[in-house]
């Protein structure tokens, strides 16, 4: 920051001005235990002040999100593939040693589970939804994450859905691979 406590030139710091960084997996699971945090915190508040209730949970960060799909990656589509940011094109992009690639977006819901899918979504190779459940409210808990290869083959246009919804759309049910982990760590360990 600079002496008036902004930031330095432009209002970026050094790690927005280089080519965009996934979260190491140590900063994964330190910005999930600051989630916990601050969605107690804000329990908290709502528990002393009937008025918090008009204050909303912060979202959940895309970085976050996308960070958690790049670090599982061998886990979650085979350990040919590696993952890094997508630029433009995708949330994430995925290679294997032979050089191919596979566009992924990706999306992440707490309990309430809904998420606007936007055209560009439809157009993955796969669609990736990161699904917390009640871990931010009950400041622990399993992650499921789900995949649908091709959504835009079951998807006709862009839609608001949970996953009920989702997972009622003629074909999706028996092409979405759900997986699930108890933990956080579990889901990003190596083995």
């Amino acid at each position: 920051m600079n002496e008036a406590g902004g930031h330095p030139t432009g209002g970026r710091t050094a790690r927005t001005r280089q080519k965009r960084l996934p979260l190491s997996i140590s900063e994964i699971l330190d910005l999930d235990a600051a989630l916990v945090e601050a969605f107690a915190a804000l329990r908290g508040v709502r528990e002393r002040h009937h008025a918090a209730m008009h204050i909303k949970y912060p979202p959940l960060p895309s970085v976050f999100s996308e960070s958690i799909v790049i670090a599982a990656a061998e886990k979650l589509f085979g350990p040919a593939w590696k993952a890094s940011y997508g630029g433009s094109e995708c949330d994430v992009v995925l290679r294997d040693d032979l050089g191919s690639t596979r566009g992924v977006e990706v999306k992440a819901t707490g309990e309430h589970e809904f998420q606007e899918l936007k055209a560009k979504d439809l157009r993955a190779h796969f669609l990736v939804w990161v699904r917390f459940g009640r871990r931010y409210r009950e400041g622990s808990g399993g992650i499921a994450i789900a995949i649908l290869e091709s959504p835009g083959t079951y998807i006709a246009r862009p839609c608001r859905l949970d996953t009920l919804r989702l997972e009622r759309i003629p074909g999706v049910a028996d092409a979405l691979n759900v997986m699930t982990f108890s933990s956080l760590a579990d889901l990003l360990s190596t083995r």
